[in-house]
């Protein structure tokens, strides 16, 4: 009787050999899933991973770009701001010659060395008005278009034309008048060396 028991017991064990040794019977048990991966925390600009030995990784926030305008610029004198300077405006009425050879000398000259009031754009301006006074506006628009490039003012074509050839004498004397302030301001900017003052010891 044991004898039988014995070979149904082998027949078993060969038939389900599973069954005998899988691993849900003796009580383990495997999961087939993958592990979980640790879980990134997102705080503001970091990436923050438990699991990373680099500790904190650092991500820059987008930059921002600010836009600048750099436009013409509006005119610090107006058209009719004759009576500004009063010496300017005498002159620019009774001798425009000589008002527009020293706007064109400060031009290219701002400290004024070796100015004249004769000079060679004050010859041509006296020239034009003498032997062709409708064209003598052609040397006014020339300079103002000088000046708007230098200093990057507003201002249209067709609108100096119309100041120099209708108002030739008021815009002799805005564009000296804007000249002169802006040639003070470049030169405030720029200061310049200055030596220093001796040692003061008191008494």
């Amino acid at each position: 009787m044991s004898y039988q028991l014995h070979e149904r017991h082998r027949e078993e064990e060969h038939q389900y050999p599973q069954a005998a040794y899988s691993p849900q019977a003796n009580g383990y048990t495997q999961s087939h899933e993958h592990p979980q991966q640790p879980q990134q925390l997102h705080h503001g600009g970091y990436n923050y991973n438990p699991d990373q030995s680099k500790g904190v990784e650092y991500i820059p926030p987008p930059t921002q770009v600010h836009h600048q305008n750099h436009g013409p610029q509006k005119w610090e004198h107006g058209l009719c701001g004759c009576f500004d300077e009063c010496g300017v405006c005498c002159t620019g009425w009774w001798c425009p010659c000589i008002l527009f050879g020293r706007t064109r000398h400060r031009l290219h000259n701002p400290t004024m060395d070796a100015y004249s009031c004769c000079n060679g754009g004050c010859m041509g301006y006296a020239a034009l008005c003498t032997c062709l006074p409708p064209f003598n506006f052609v040397l006014g628009l020339m300079q103002r278009r000088e000046i708007k490039r230098k200093y990057n003012l507003e201002g249209s074509g067709c609108g100096d034309c119309c100041r120099t050839f209708c108002c030739g004498c008021c815009a002799l004397i805005q564009e000296e008048n804007e000249v002169v302030s802006r040639t003070k301001k470049t030169q405030a900017m720029g200061g310049g060396y200055q030596a220093p003052g001796g040692m003061h010891y008191g008494n």
